[in-house]
C-alpha cells in the first residue's frame, strides 16, 4: 500500500487476491441489499406517515418527531429540551 493524498492508504486493484476481491465483491453485494431494505423502509415510513395524516389531520411534522421520540425512549430527554429552549427564547426575545 502506498500513500496517497493525505497519506490515505492506496490499494491498487492488482494488489489484491482473488479471494480479497471476491470478499469485496461480497461486501459490496451486502451493502447494496442493506441500502435496498433500507430505502423500503423509509418508503413505508412515508406512506404510514401519510396514511396517519389522512386519517388523523395531525400535522406530519408532530407525527414524525413522536415516533422520533417514542424510538429514541428520549421523551423527558425532549421535555427538558423544549423548558430550556422556552426559558431562553422568553428571556432573549421578549
Amino acid at each position: 500500500m502506498a500513500g496517497i493524498g493525505h497519506n490515505k492508504p492506496f490499494v491498487s486493484i492488482n494488489s489484491l487476491t482473488e479471494v480479497q476481491k471476491t470478499d469485496l465483491k461480497n461486501a459490496i453485494h451486502q451493502m447494496n441489499d442493506s441500502m435496498t431494505r433500507a430505502a423500503a423502509e423509509r418508503d413505508f415510513q412515508k406512506e404510514a406517515l401519510s396514511e396517519a395524516f389522512d386519517k388523523t389531520g395531525v400535522d406530519k411534522k408532530i407525527i414524525r418527531r413522536m415516533a422520533k421520540v417514542y424510538y429514541k425512549s428520549n421523551y423527558s430527554e425532549e421535555q427538558e429540551e423544549n423548558r430550556q429552549f422556552e426559558e431562553f427564547y422568553d428571556a432573549v426575545m421578549k
